[in-house]
């Protein structure tokens, strides 16, 4: 019987181990963009939400524009869920959020979240935790906040600005 070359070799390609990790592979990452279409807040098991006071879901950019007549001033953490440094400080940020200075908005806003990208964005966020603090509304100038990441530090913040 004649034996054909081409079936040969083909069979021969398909046998080899490497083949197979390739093959293997490709699927796995066919999989995961499909899984990622369908379910854009697969992150490798984090899902991001923003909070706002007491609030979670995203966290629009009109909140940015100044609605408030009082201009009400406004510290913003905004954080990443995988930071190091914002999981040690996120404890000490809720203790502000339960109990504000009076007149103050405090919020914390979460960078993974993809309806936040426009806002991040435009506050040109580079790194995390960025906290600010918006005096005159979250439309106005801010100064960031180069203190203690600590309850008492954030308080000794405000006492400085006689909030």
């Amino acid at each position: 019987m004649v034996r054909n070359s081409n079936m040969s070799n083909t069979s021969q390609f398909f046998l080899n181990p490497l083949v197979h990790v390739i093959l293997f592979i490709l699927f796995i990452i066919i999989i995961l963009a499909i899984f990622r279409a369908s379910s854009p807040v697969f992150s490798a098991g984090i899902s991001g939400k923003a909070h706002i006071g007491g609030l979670k879901g995203g966290f629009e950019l009109e909140a940015f524009d100044n609605q408030d007549p009082r201009n009400q001033p406004c510290f913003v953490m905004y954080f990443a869920e995988w930071c190091g440094h914002c999981k040690n400080t996120m404890p000490e940020f809720n203790k502000l959020m339960e109990s504000p200075p009076q007149g103050v908005k405090i919020l914390k806003i979460d960078s993974e979240d993809k309806q936040n990208s426009e806002l991040l964005k435009s506050q040109n966020i580079k790194g995390f935790p960025t906290i600010r603090f918006y005096p005159k509304g979250l439309n106005s100038e801010y100064e960031e906040y180069e203190g203690e990441r600590t309850h008492g530090g954030f308080m000794n913040f405000f006492r400085q600005h006689k909030l």
